[in-house]
């Protein structure tokens, strides 16, 4: 039982072969058994995949350009691109990454090229018509970020589009460092290859969403819709009774409230 749940929550597509504390929340938040996260940390740490493909990173020397913490969900966003990778079967070559500076949720999209074009189609429909408009998106100063075009859709949508300096470009850290553990995770799942990672990517974005983060101590998936994903190996939730939508709506609208000023505060820390 045991060893099926640590290859459920460590090993498949969905969980993401992510580090031992981060498997460990998952499955404490479900599970409990006598040192079990004695047991978590002996099957990560001596995990193959992980091992062959995760690099350990440290923080790079050098005080980085402080961000303060947005208030609300997509008041800040980050997009950056992942590539030029081993090209895949589909053609592509370059992962598109647009992360939420407050929940630390993510969207991904694997992209034959890097263009203005494409960026800017991204975030219109990858990230506007399917969550609304964020007030500020932060770019490195890439020319497919700088380009006419990629500026007048921002601008004619209504986007505040901010740059990183040329002397402080870690501020857009939090996307670099998702962008580390999503290539680290497909890295365990490819074939030898490397021609279907983009096959992978949505399990690795769907993985990285539903763990709690460090800084935040709390699922993006979670702070983004108000509720847990129930991943297909969970034990099904009983059925209750459901509650007015007035009802709903106000335990939700609650539990936000106090949730976004937890997620801040940890984020200052």
């Amino acid at each position: 039982m045991v060893d099926q749940l640590l290859q459920a929550y460590h090993d498949s597509p969905t969980s993401g072969h992510l580090g031992v504390n981060k498997t460990w929340l998952k499955i404490r938040d479900r599970y409990f058994w006598p040192g079990m996260y004695t047991k978590i940390k002996e099957y990560v740490l001596s995990c193959t995949k992980c091992r062959q493909f995760k690099i350990g990173r440290t923080k790079p020397a050098g005080k980085l350009e402080p961000t303060e913490p947005p208030t609300g969900i997509l008041d800040l966003i980050g997009l950056d691109f992942i590539g030029p990778v081993p090209q895949s079967a589909n053609g592509n070559k370059y992962i598109l990454v647009c992360t939420d500076y407050l929940s630390r949720y993510a969207i991904t999209q694997a992209t034959a090229n890097c263009t203005a074009e494409t960026a800017a189609k991204f975030l219109v429909t990858k990230v506007i018509l399917q969550y609304g408009v964020p007030k500020q998106l932060l770019t490195d100063r890439g020319t497919h970020f700088m380009s006419h075009v990629f500026e007048a859709i921002a601008s004619r949508c209504g986007v505040n589009h901010i740059t990183t300096t040329t002397y402080h470009p870690q501020c857009n850290g939090l996307t670099e460092r998702f962008n580390a553990t999503l290539v680290g995770s497909i890295g365990t799942y490819v074939n030898q290859q490397q021609s279907d990672w983009d096959d992978y990517l949505p399990y690795a974005t769907f993985a990285y969403n539903t763990a709690k983060q460090s800084t935040t101590q709390m699922e993006p998936f979670k702070l983004m819709y108000g509720r847990d994903a129930l991943l297909s190996f969970d034990t099904p939730r009983p059925i209750t009774q459901p509650p007015t939508i007035n009802d709903y709506y106000n335990q939700l609208n609650q539990f936000l409230q106090q949730a976004k000023s937890t997620v801040w505060y940890n984020i200052k820390q």
